[in-house]
């Protein structure tokens, strides 16, 4: 089960996204390809692809899409391909520094780098 306090999550949902565009809202224009990643991945032993991604628990969801689910102790966080770029929902510091290792920028909702 994810410990939301050792993360620092609130509930509400942000995101950061890894981009090459100047604008993370302009991927499409400049964008990470998905055989790119497969490739780059493909390589990370605390990460794997899934085509979908699932929770149980208190709340349980299941969705579709290109996911590199990234293990962390026994936690999966979910870096969610899409668009020509990657999103993760509530990342925080520790999770912002694994995404700083791809060789691109990081940019949250509102713009700002990390």
């Amino acid at each position: 089960m994810l410990n939301y306090s050792e993360w620092g999550w609130v509930n509400v949902s942000y995101n950061v996204h890894i981009t090459r565009a100047d604008d993370w809202a302009e991927s499409v224009d400049n964008p990470i390809t998905l055989e790119e990643l497969i490739e780059y991945f493909n390589g990370k032993s605390d990460f794997e692809y899934s085509e979908t991604f699932s929770t149980s628990g208190p709340v349980c969801m299941s969705s579709g899409g290109d996911f590199f689910l990234w293990t962390y102790g026994d936690i999966k966080v979910p870096f969610l391909y899409n668009n020509g770029q990657i999103t993760v929902s509530h990342a925080r510091d520790k999770i912002i520094e694994k995404m700083k290792e791809i060789d691109a920028m990081v940019q949250g909702d509102d713009g700002e780098l990390y």
